[in-house]
């Protein structure tokens, strides 16, 4: 058994980090398990999105010649966040460069009305022209940059709407069993096979995406217990089931007469 350091549930099988090593579950780890076991020899190269955002730089280098990802990853918007950031910071010189453009031509119409020193003037003039198209120059490249930020920028909504359009459907096949206490020693996986048994429906380990604890606004002292299951159909013929018995404490060998209610998860 292994406890994914994000949201903390316990699981069974998951992916581990090349780099930190530490063992995420499906979910969290932005990656399907079928998308995982097709890696292959590739499973040993595999990082997660924190060791991912501190190399940036390499990320983005092989990100062309990558697969496409089956959902967006939070470590590839933190690259694209980086970017704008970057390009933001050139295209705030723009103004300045036309400023200076404005300057320097003012300047070649005022030499061009000195009569003296015709040497001097024409290669001051000839100077600033250079300029002028070096700063010129300057400009395409930064009109061009302000493309690509917008391009990116479009990539980034897409993306968010991606990640949104991801966790909802990662949501929409929860349990939510509430009335179980938590003790120091509990097996959330025993806790659900339990409640299966009792009332008549159980759902296969191989089949659960992860179980969590997590607080509600009205019993503070006591966190519902959350299963994200594959199937909507083994989730609804589960929480049908349950509904059918009255269920308590002391059915599950625990201590207590309080009731415990099974009611699909929040989505």
């Amino acid at each position: 058994m292994f406890r994914c350091p994000r949201c903390d549930a316990e699981f069974r099988d998951g992916v581990q980090c090349s780099l930190c090593q530490g063992h995420y579950d499906f979910p969290c780890a932005g990656i399907t398990e079928g998308g995982y076991r097709k890696l292959g020899d590739r499973k040993s190269t595999w990082k997660c999105s924190s060791c991912k955002a501190t190399g940036v730089a390499s990320s983005s280098t092989t990100a062309s010649s990558a697969p496409a990802a089956k959902s967006p990853t939070p470590a590839n918007m933190e690259s694209i966040a980086l970017e704008l950031k970057r390009i933001s910071i050139q295209m705030s010189s723009l103004q300045s460069l036309a400023t200076n453009i404005q300057a320097i031509q003012a300047d070649i119409s005022e030499l061009k009305t000195i009569k003296a020193s015709v040497e001097f003037v024409q290669c001051s003039i000839e100077a600033l022209s250079n300029r002028c198209t070096e700063i010129s120059q300057e400009v395409q490249s930064l009109l061009k940059t302000r493309e690509e930020l917008q391009q990116l920028q479009q990539r980034f909504s897409k993306m968010e709407v991606g990640i949104n359009e991801f966790e909802q459907r990662s949501q929409i096949n929860n349990i939510e069993i509430k009335g179980v206490l938590s003790t120091p020693s509990e097996n959330s996986f025993e806790v659900v096979g339990r409640i299966g048994d009792v009332i008549g429906c159980t759902i296969p380990k191989e089949h659960i995406n992860y179980i969590a604890r997590i607080p509600t606004r009205n019993e503070k002292g006591n966190k519902s217990i959350i299963v994200s299951v594959h199937s909507r159909y083994l989730k609804e013929d589960f929480v049908a089931a349950a509904k059918k018995r009255s269920i308590v404490a002391a059915n599950l060998g625990l201590h207590g007469e309080s009731r415990i209610f099974v009611t699909l998860g929040p989505h």
